[in-house]
């Protein structure tokens, strides 16, 4: 048995100082901290540090296999690691073959399981194809068996082996994933608004930063949001918007889940501490979609946060090669995506804790213990009591 000694845990805002003991990866009790068990044969000291439910970002693209040449899922669970980050769910989109059917599943699996230094969760997918043909309902119940925590979709794809999804055809999915009691998780940015500016912006000659954003029109987010909602309000199905970038976005969520809708979100650390001015002079460094935006958008995403409209925080994890593909004069052909999941904790808690904008109790539902409730992973995941996994991530709050 293992003893974690003197570890400050979080409970109602309250920090409290407890022993816990482990056995067999799992907590096996947590006492008070100066009762003591005999039979422990290693002891770690948390000196009184903050210990934390272990960190989960629910939506990474770790590129593994097949686009190896920037990343693979050694290297971006040991940055998840080394960023306090104990849990990660990958996105089905930036692999080949896509997580699409279960054979793509236990293919990637296969290939990725060794390389991995956290716990690790997929997301499954679908392709309009599928829906054309109707094998998504077979490849959909079969990706549910083997574990995935939910569906990704695009309603705007740059990937030529994972289309965006029609609302039709989405409606067609939304029932089955209502069925299937799983989430349909939205990169939500409406196509046809997107493709008309951003041709706009290329026909007039436009290669910097701003012309991105512009032709990524704000307008985008929340109207993609409306559709999608729509078909949620018909269906009833868990419905999930990933990395929310706007004011208008967030009203749009705040409107459904006035409704009873079982609507999720999160957002990003990128989209709560830059804004479209530090883009326009850090160029493609910042450069991802949705973009960022303006000021207004992040104080009223770190609102959504304290109120609770936004569910919880993830990254967006994409790491480029860099320099080679954030280097072109042309906004428009360097990669879009940005890593985090190393910092994404430490930016969290400088940015909210530490400047008075969320409390520990806050942090530790935004970034473990909601995300793991809607993935169905709680409370194996995201709490610390008894029968739960012994993940923590232990954060010395003096330290910078």
């Amino acid at each position: 048995m293992l003893r974690i000694k003197n570890a400050r845990i979080v409970e109602k805002d309250q920090l409290k100082t407890v022993n816990i003991y482990i056995e067999r990866g799992k907590i096996k009790d947590i006492l008070p901290a100066g009762e003591a068990l005999l039979s422990v044969k290693k002891e770690i000291d948390a000196q009184r540090n903050v210990v934390f439910p272990g960190f989960i970002d629910p939506h990474v693209h770790f590129d593994d296999p097949g686009f190896t040449e920037r990343e693979d899922f050694e290297t971006g669970t040991k940055s998840a690691a080394a960023g306090g980050i104990t849990t990660i769910i990958d996105m089905p989109c930036t692999s080949i073959p896509p997580i699409t059917t279960a054979s793509n599943y236990d293919y990637k699996l296969n290939i990725v399981k060794s390389k991995a230094y956290v716990d690790f969760a997929f997301w499954g997918g679908v392709t309009p194809e599928q829906v054309e043909s109707g094998e998504y309902k077979k490849s959909l119940k079969e990706l549910k068996d083997r574990g995935i925590v939910g569906v990704k979709f695009y309603t705007i794809s740059g990937m030529e082996l994972y289309p965006r999804m029609s609302v039709p055809y989405m409606d067609k999915v939304f029932r089955l994933m209502k069925e299937l009691n799983l989430v349909c998780a939205i990169h939500a940015e409406d196509y046809y608004l997107v493709d008309y500016y951003s041709h706009l912006m290329q026909e007039m000659g436009r290669e910097d930063p701003e012309s991105w954003s512009l032709g990524r029109t704000y307008e985008a987010e929340p109207e993609a949001i409306w559709s999608v909602v729509g078909i949620t309000e018909k269906v009833g199905n868990k419905l999930h918007i990933v990395h929310l970038s706007t004011k208008e976005g967030l009203n749009v969520i705040r409107w459904a889940k006035a409704q009873g809708l079982n609507v999720s979100t999160e957002t990003c650390p990128q989209y709560l501490i830059f804004t479209t001015e530090d883009f326009k002079k850090l160029g493609s460094l910042l450069k991802i979609a949705p973009p960022l935006r303006k000021e207004e958008d992040k104080e009223e995403l770190w609102k959504g946060l304290k109120d609770g409209s936004i569910d919880f925080l993830c990254t967006d994890h994409a790491a480029g090669k860099y320099p080679e593909e954030k280097s072109s004069p042309d906004i428009w052909k360097n990669y879009t995506g940005i890593p985090g999941t190393q910092l994404a904790v430490p930016t969290m808690l400088h940015y909210g804790y530490h400047q008075g904008r969320l409390t520990l109790s806050e942090v530790q539902k935004l970034m473990s213990e909601n995300t793991a409730k809607r993935y169905g992973l709680y409370p194996q995941k995201g709490a610390i009591q008894i029968g739960s996994d012994a993940d923590f991530t232990i954060i010395d709050m003096d330290k910078e």
